[in-house]
């Protein structure tokens, strides 16, 4: 794959992450993560660093892309920042803790975690489970949030994930309403990802990648999924606030199964 039509790649990548970014409270990382493994694969990249590098530059695009959605949702009154304060600094935590794991899990293990967890979001945008009465009971206790939060994070670290795709579904059952926890989670997307791309930087400091690189986040592709985010999260914020999104969360979940399923086939065969 040549250069431009590699950057091409991130840049549409960073377009269509930013929009759901901001309509569905993700960080964007589960279109970036497939996209990046597949562009890294094709330009030659050692295969044991393949997944590693998506993920961390997943995660450090999704600084950008997570502050423009928090802020959005912040003006709009749709966020939640005692949530937020809470939950910051446990979720930090499993961020750290879960990017310690992928440094040093075997890529192949990596992919498969990744692409399982993108079968697990199709079925949680198709599945309101936040109307489970288990979840409910579960998401009101004291120390649900704390657990939760850190759990979650982990998992984030592991898929380069802002972690909206599992903190929007915890605060619905908790109660709160639609469009609050949406912006709740878009805003706890923003430590989630520093914190993430700060400790993949920090893993792979010493992993010889090339010039381009700050230990496992790509440069030229960290600017290209900028560029394209950028354009478009404030679109999917306003997008979120008068169009009903079933349809398009249907969309996403097949697309989401697509790419979970191609990504186990890769790890696999």
């Amino acid at each position: 794959m040549g250069i431009g039509l590699t950057f091409a790649v991130f840049v549409a990548c960073g377009l269509g992450a930013g929009f759901f970014a901001g309509l569905f409270g993700i960080g964007g990382g589960l279109i970036m993560v497939p996209v990046l493994v597949f562009a890294f694969t094709m330009s030659g990249m050692a295969p044991e660093h393949v997944v590693a590098v998506a993920l961390g530059t997943s995660l450090a695009a999704i600084v950008f892309s997570a502050a423009q959605s928090a802020y959005g949702h912040y003006r709009r009154g749709s966020a939640s920042i005692e949530v937020v304060r809470r939950v910051a600094p446990w979720v930090v935590v499993g961020v750290v803790l879960g990017s310690a794991v992928a440094a040093e899990t075997p890529s192949a293990m990596l992919l498969i975690f990744v692409g399982g967890f993108q079968i697990f979001a199709a079925a949680l945008m198709v599945a309101d489970v936040s109307q489970s009465s288990v979840l409910q009971v579960v998401a009101k206790r004291g120390f649900a949030l704390k657990l939760c939060s850190l759990a979650f994070g982990c998992v984030a670290a592991l898929a380069g994930i802002g972690g909206g795709t599992l903190f929007t579904p915890y605060f619905r059952a908790f109660g709160m309403e639609p469009k609050r926890a949406i912006g709740t989670s878009a805003a706890i997307g923003l430590p989630v990802s520093v914190a993430g791309a700060l400790a993949y930087a920090w893993a792979g400091r010493d992993v010889p990648l090339g010039h381009w690189t700050i230990g496992y986040i790509n440069l030229p592709a960290l600017a290209a999924l900028v560029l394209g985010t950028l354009v478009t999260v404030r679109l999917g914020v306003a997008v979120a606030h008068w169009l009903p999104g079933r349809i398009l969360a249907s969309s996403f979940a097949m697309f989401l199964v697509f790419n979970g399923g191609h990504l186990l086939y890769s790890a696999l065969r």
